[in-house]
């Protein structure tokens, strides 16, 4: 572990199979990180104060870079993540803003190159006629379950209902409410409902539907099971 602590009062604790690299920078900030069940890397960089970062139980983080506030810093950031997640190569989470939160449920499992942008910080957006500043988020929040695919892009104010998956490429930038369904696109849209996603055909349930479907396609395809 490369890690460096520039400030008081800050805490890191960071379970077995955890490679962490990065700095923080700032009073009060708690970094927890549980055991891994496989081995995970994470580049961390904190600048501001009393920001949380908590990940439960990861299954597996190939690739992972956190930042909290970049030049400017970022206070009061919270970041949780649930057990059993799983993230491969290029992974970006962005929480710029002071009071960003972002939340991922349980067993997730993004792919390559995702990334998460909670803000926008350091520019600053304004209503024309009103003077209102519009760069303001409730949170970026993804459910259980939740498959991300490839380069997708996801930014503030975003809401993801467990048990959906996020087609490769998408860029997300609304709240979704329906569970077990696909969305898809630039802007990205629910295109298809009712679904089920497995991470393997080892976590088949056999004799389900889903496990006697999958057979039969395994059968006549010759796959490998």
């Amino acid at each position: 572990m490369s890690f460096e602590f520039d400030g008081v009062e800050n805490q890191c604790i960071i379970g077995e199979g955890v490679s962490l690299t990065g700095w923080i920078r700032g009073r009060g900030n708690v970094v927890k990180i549980d055991k891994s069940i496989n081995e995970s890397k994470i580049d961390l960089r904190i600048n501001g104060n009393y920001n949380l970062v908590t990940i439960y139980q990861p299954f597996a983080i190939k690739s992972l870079s956190i930042s909290i506030g970049n030049h400017i810093p970022a206070h009061s950031a919270e970041m949780v993540v649930g057990e059993g997640f799983s993230i491969e190569g290029g992974g970006s989470f962005l929480l710029y803003n002071s009071g960003n939160k972002l939340n991922i449920g349980k067993n997730c499992m993004f792919s390559n190159m995702v990334t998460i942008r909670c803000g926008e910080s350091p520019h600053l957006l304004f209503d024309r006629v009103t003077g209102d500043y519009l760069d303001i988020s409730d949170g970026v929040s993804v459910g259980d379950h939740v498959w991300v695919g490839e380069k997708c892009y996801l930014t503030k104010r975003v809401q993801i209902p467990s048990e959906c998956v996020i087609a490769a490429c998408s860029v997300v930038t609304k709240k979704f409410d329906q569970s077990h369904s696909v969305i898809a696109g630039n802007p990205a849209r629910v295109v298809r409902e009712n679904i089920e996603w497995v991470r393997n055909h080892s976590h088949l349930v056999d004799g389900s539907p889903y496990d006697i479907s999958y057979k039969k396609c395994a059968d006549k395809y010759k796959i490998f099971r």
